[in-house]
């Protein structure tokens, strides 16, 4: 990876400036080639997961502006330090000021990494975000953090009440739900306000793909590390595929409907993963989604190789139909509009270059509500699916489960332990 050049940079405040805020990071000077100089203006920058996810989210986040340093990373596995450390000194080395003694692993890595950012990326597996982004807020950072932001209630509490706290402290907040930065989606998304597909009368959405990656196990490894080597695999972990994978046709619905949904129904299950490579995650699920003015959304989301996979979304309604590829067709099939992609920005990149802008144009913006909000309407769904019962979010918000560990450690005790068998203990509807 690379940085993008000044023109690729130029291109990304027109778009960004129509997709957040209306200003640009660059100095609209009638010589397009003159840049806006920030450089009295640096950002010191932290990542926590070092992952694809997390350094996809810290390359962009070095694109967006040369002001941007990063100055430490973390991560559980020294492995995957090791390798951010390597990509950032081949392809930002102007903007990379990590060194051996700023990269950290470890469990209490993000507290490390925290104490020398003023802005911290969080992406590692979802059970952590709660704990970082209270501690991240807490610290004074702004924060980029991937979805989801919780698995479970507790997890979801902490992350609103952390928000809240963002607000009062003038703290940025970006969430990785980046569907909602895409410019063309933008747009739909006013043109369906507008009444252009009449009234919404039924939703479905789609996340059908095959199975993650199964790393092996190895025989020195703790029980803890090849769970979080394979946290795909493990509910705790991950919040099963609506949460981790579905959470984004799912948070586009909610934020068309300009509502979250009251109920859920529905069915989940394993007929694929068995065994202990595969831990203890649902294959599968199918929810019946209710908002409160009566809309149905159906959701259905499968992990399972050799299947016919289909990403996406259809939004009924009494004029038309809107759909994933930013189009309306009426009632007959035919195509009435359509978004024509003009060379924008991705809309992670787009994210990046708005969380970088708030922070160096004190422009406050704060996302985590909603990120928050469409992360409990998978927990819902999850539990609709695993209980086999109706579960209203009333209730739900009741609800003082947490499915995370109590001993976060390499030798913990309370995670879940395959049988003789090497079965992991599956969640059946209606015998939990």
């Amino acid at each position: 990876m690379k940085n993008i050049s000044k023109s690729g940079r130029r291109s990304f405040i027109k778009k960004s400036s129509i997709a957040a805020f209306g200003s640009v990071l660059y100095n609209p000077l009638s010589n397009s080639s003159s840049e806006y100089n920030f450089e009295d203006k640096v950002i010191k920058i932290g990542l926590v997961g070092c992952g694809g996810r997390g350094t996809g989210a810290l390359f962009e986040a070095l694109s967006a502006s040369t002001s941007v340093r990063v100055v430490a990373i973390g991560d559980t596995f020294d492995d995957n330090t090791n390798r951010v450390f390597s990509l950032l000194k081949q392809n930002f080395s102007k903007q990379c000021d990590v060194t051996t003694n700023t990269c950290f692993s470890g469990f209490d890595a993000y507290n490390k990494v925290i104490e020398f950012c003023d802005a911290i990326i969080l992406a590692t597996p979802p059970p952590f975000r709660p704990q970082h982004f209270e501690a991240s807020i807490k610290a004074g950072k702004h924060v980029f953090m991937e979805k989801p932001l919780a698995v479970d209630v507790p997890g979801f509490i902490q992350i609103m009440e952390a928000g809240k706290l963002a607000d009062q402290k003038k703290l940025n907040v970006v969430v990785g739900l980046q569907f909602r930065y895409e410019i063309g989606n933008q747009e739909m998304v006013k043109r369906i306000g507008n009444g252009e597909i009449g009234d919404i009368t039924s939703i479905s959405t789609y996340y059908n793909v095959g199975a993650p990656k199964v790393i092996p196990r190895e025989p020195q490894q703790t029980e803890m590390e090849y769970q979080v080597r394979n946290w795909r695999y493990f509910t705790w972990l991950w919040g099963g595929q609506l949460a981790g994978q579905a959470i984004h046709q799912i948070d586009m619905m909610n934020w068309i409907m300009k509502d979250y949904p009251i109920k859920a129904l529905g069915n989940g299950g394993r007929l694929v993963y068995n065994g202990q490579d595969n831990g203890d995650v649902y294959d599968h699920f199918f929810i019946e989604y209710e908002y409160k003015n009566g809309v149905k959304m159906y959701s259905q989301s499968r992990n399972m190789d050799h299947c016919s996979d289909k990403m996406g979304w259809s939004m009924n309604g009494t004029k038309g139909v809107a759909n994933e590829r930013q189009e309306f067709l009426d009632l007959s099939g035919n195509s009435y509009w359509r978004y024509r992609d003009n060379g924008d920005l991705g809309a992670t990149q787009i994210e990046q270059n708005i969380f970088i802008e708030s922070i160096i144009k004190g422009k406050h913006i704060n996302n985590t509500e909603y990120g928050a909000k469409s992360t409990l309407t998978t927990i819902m769904g999850r539990l609709a699916a695993e209980t086999g019962k109706e579960i209203t979010m009333e209730a739900l918000l009741e609800s003082k489960i947490s499915i995370v560990p109590t001993d976060i450690s390499w030798e913990s005790n309370t995670i879940k332990f395959p049988d003789k068998n090497g079965n992991y203990p599956i969640v059946k509807p209606g015998i939990i």
